[in-house]
């Protein structure tokens, strides 16, 4: 999950890159990869919560014994799509 998380969060990455080229705005990089970088370390620190409270399963009303991806792997993806979105716009911010 972690590697698909990575690789969705270079995509994201590329298409911004694609969209300043092309725009000439290269703050894009810092306004779009910045706030997909926040939401996602945001999603990701719920999610991590949100297995701590309600384990790894169970949810408000039923515990589901057959949760097929636990929260704590959505809170890995979500951070490992947040790591190449952040890491941009910090390039940005150095270099700028």
């Amino acid at each position: 999950m972690i590697k698909k998380g990575f690789i969705a969060g270079i995509v994201m990455v590329g298409i911004v890159l694609v969209l300043a080229a092309f725009t000439g705005k290269w703050s894009y990089l810092y306004f779009v990869s910045g706030t997909m970088g926040a939401v996602s370390l945001v999603l990701a620190l719920a999610y991590l919560i949100d297995s701590i409270v309600l384990g790894s399963t169970g949810t408000f009303f039923s515990a589901k014994k057959t949760r097929k991806v636990s929260r704590v792997e959505d809170a890995k993806r979500f951070g490992a799509i947040a790591v190449p979105n952040a890491l941009a716009a910090l390039i940005y911010i150095v270099a700028g």
